[in-house]
């Protein structure tokens, strides 16, 4: 019933998302923000708990804030809190009570930047990224806070973060993500974010043509295994294609996978099942920025 539902409603969602279900999506965003440090959460609180603050929800709402119009507000508050977050010594970032690693501390350079942070309050977060960087995700997440810092990597460097984890994720095969869709847009994305210049032609044009026959029918993309779409991959493939200058074929089911994440809360969730949260509403905004 909820499918054909929702089915029901995707028409009107693929002219516009209309004032009314902004100011919806805007009042869910608000429902995860901690009085306390400002910040937001990831997802609601089960009962009795309390909201938990986190980088990565802040880098979300930050984005999806000024997509859906609204404008972030305490931003002492939330500065507090990203810069609580980050160790000076090391140049790292993490979450309250964890641990730091590349993924948060590129997490944590994002939110900064999306807050409005100076990069000076946080100069050591791009060494510490490229001293740490092991595995493919590592290397991903990593171009994204290289990208967000401005830093531009020299030959040698470059060359390094290539060999040393994209090319031999890529190449080696054992992991059927790299040759599908999601596996080649996380690449496209991770090389155009170090070098704009890195992928043209005759590359660009296979990049883009196996990225493209990965969307599926409910107008989205998946893991390689998925019959269904999620919102990660998505946004992944989007960013891919935005960063090639290119646009989804079928634009239209973009739109109406999107429409198919929404939540009656004016939340989205990262499936077409999944709840409302902060990763769902951030990849939906995304997305849809890029889909215009």
């Amino acid at each position: 019933m909820r499918s054909l539902f929702a089915l029901l409603l995707l028409p009107a969602f693929a002219l516009a998302q209309t004032a009314d279900e902004k100011k919806a999506t805007l009042k869910f965003i608000d429902s995860l923000r901690d009085p306390e440090t400002g910040a937001w959460a990831v997802s609601p609180p089960k009962d009795g708990e309390k909201l938990k603050p986190s980088l990565r929800a802040v880098n979300g709402a930050a984005n999806a804030i000024k997509y859906f119009g609204g404008e972030v507000t305490d931003k002492e508050k939330v500065t507090k809190f990203v810069l609580s977050c980050y160790d000076e010594k090391t140049g790292a970032f993490a979450e309250p009570g964890d641990k730091p690693s590349v993924a948060m501390t590129s997490v944590g350079v994002l939110a900064a930047t999306a807050v409005g942070i100076p990069k000076e309050k946080y100069k050591g977060a791009a060494k510490y990224v490229m001293d740490n960087c092991k595995a493919f995700e590592d290397f991903r997440i990593g171009a994204a806070a290289f990208e967000a810092l401005g830093v531009k990597t020299d030959e040698d460097e470059f060359i390094r973060w290539m060999k040393e984890g994209v090319y031999t994720w890529s190449t080696q095969g054992g992991d059927p993500e790299a040759t599908a869709a999601r596996g080649l847009a996380s690449l496209a994305a991770m090389r155009l974010r170090l070098d704009a210049n890195a992928m043209t032609g005759e590359l660009k044009k296979t990049y883009s043509e196996m990225i493209q026959k990965g969307q599926k029918a409910d107008g989205g993309w998946g893991k390689y295994d998925a019959k269904t779409s999620d919102a990660e991959t998505t946004y992944r493939v989007m960013r891919a294609l935005m960063l090639m200058k290119e646009k989804p074929k079928d634009a239209d089911g973009v739109t109406k996978f999107v429409a198919s994440c929404r939540r009656k809360d004016g939340g989205y969730g990262v499936d077409a099942e999944a709840p409302s949260s902060m990763s769902g509403v951030y990849y939906a905004a995304k997305i849809s920025e890029w889909n215009k």
